[in-house]
């Protein structure tokens, strides 16, 4: 049932908005209606007692029945209309004893049943054209109705894109054992960031809030997962560490990070973005990325291609993507090295599994997280290619709510595992 009425809600709400606004829009244009060119029927009582001291003249002037009581049959009579427009007439007529003779004349005409009202011009038919109310409160209505309508839109504008924006991550935790001191693991910490009252995500409930789309989902797990400990290796720390994860439905797919050093200057960018993908549904199913590095001091941008399984092993694919970097096929722990003039950035795969549908196997990415690590190239920093040592300990893994299953069902070192 609440189905069927989230279905036809809009179309009701748009109803509603359509009639109150025409109704609205007709009370403020009826405020100001103007009446001309119209008959002595519509005519305040004052200026009706004006028309028949005319046309009391007139039959003083002319003697002429027929013609008076034509004149008089364009005042209404009912209600007392037609006397009252004779009673104005002697006030304005003062003491003029003329003037009252020619009234007092009509006056015998009209008594005497010679004059009837025109009944084909509707002269008794009156509509006023006041409304009880100021003509202002309908236009103060329109106005609130489209700030209303204006504001419902905003609403759904910040509603749409906080659930496709950043949802909130779980810290990392120590998933297996407590440490040695004997102290539990910590309690996953729920880091949220502020919205506007009234606006934003809403409060999850008590079962927990379902990240919807797939860039919020991939958000979350790249938060969830562990960055690499470069000091443990024995490797100068990189001056920033960031951390990417696609998964398949995010079809607007394309991360840049900004390289700056801790005081603030800009060094260059780097990211990961989509660079191929193969048959057509409704979401791309995509078979490359395409991992970069921009370094404000070389006039270069040094691409590579994350090929899937299928791609690297399809010479039309390679030969197609050839132009935008060299070719690395996308493995578990695969690590690509990316330098300029003055940068060096690592790309490590820390997870990668595949659809399975009608594509080729090993054709379309169900998921893939990439660490992205840089360095200034001025004598620090890691050397070629930065590995972890066979003593180091592996670090820790978090249990993530909502990660797709697919591969081996054991992601690499430094991954949320599979769920399911």
């Amino acid at each position: 049932m609440s189905g069927s009425f989230g279905r036809v809600g809009p179309i009701v709400a748009m109803v509603v908005v359509l009639v109150v606004s025409a109704t609205l829009g007709y009370l403020w244009a009826a405020s100001s209606v103007q009446i001309a060119n119209t008959g002595p029927w519509q005519l305040h009582p004052s200026y009706q007692g004006i028309y028949v001291q005319a046309v009391a003249d007139a039959y003083a002037s002319d003697a002429n029945d027929a013609l008076a009581a034509d004149r008089l049959s364009f005042l209404c009579q009912q209600d007392n209309g037609l006397s009252s427009a004779f009673d104005d007439a002697q006030q304005r007529y003062g003491s003029d004893p003329v003037k009252f003779q020619n009234l007092d004349q009509l006056r015998t005409l009209v008594q005497g049943g010679a004059v009837v009202e025109n009944s084909s011009l509707g002269v008794c038919n009156l509509k006023s054209t006041s409304l009880p109310f100021p003509s202002i409160l309908p236009l103060i209505g329109l106005v609130v109705v489209g700030i209303a309508i204006v504001g419902a839109g905003v609403y759904r504008i910040i509603n749409a894109s906080e659930e496709a924006g950043v949802a909130p991550a779980m810290a990392p935790t120590a998933s297996s054992a407590p440490a040695a001191s004997g102290a539990p693991s910590p309690a996953p910490v729920e880091r949220t960031r502020a919205t506007l009252p009234g606006f934003g995500r809403k409060k999850p409930d008590d079962a927990g809030e379902t990240v919807r789309s797939a860039a919020a989902r991939g958000a979350q797990i790249s938060a969830a997962v562990e960055k690499t400990d470069f000091e443990s290796m024995g490797s100068d720390p990189p001056i920033v560490q960031f951390m990417t994860t696609y998964l398949h439905g995010d079809d607007l797919y394309d991360d840049s990070f900004s390289i700056e050093t801790p005081s603030g200057e800009f060094l260059g960018e780097c990211g990961v973005g989509v660079s191929e993908t193969i048959g057509s549904s409704d979401v791309k199913n995509v078979t490359a990325f395409e991992v970069w590095l921009f370094d404000k001091n070389d006039i270069r941008t040094v691409t590579k291609v994350l090929m899937s399984d299928h791609a690297f092993n399809d010479d039309s694919i390679r030969a197609r993507l050839a132009p935008k970097g060299e070719a690395v096929k996308a493995e578990g722990s695969t690590r690509v090295m990316l330098e300029t003039a003055s940068l060096r950035v690592q790309a490590r795969i820390v997870d990668i599994s595949y659809s399975s549908g009608a594509m080729p196997p090993n054709s379309v990415f169900e998921r893939i997280t990439i660490e992205l690590a840089s360095w200034k190239k001025d004598g620090q920093g890691p050397g070629p290619m930065v590995t972890p040592r066979r003593d180091a300990p592996p670090p820790n893994r978090v249990n993530l709510p909502g990660a797709p299953t697919g591969g081996s069902g054991t992601p690499p070192a430094g991954s949320p595992p599979f769920s399911g």
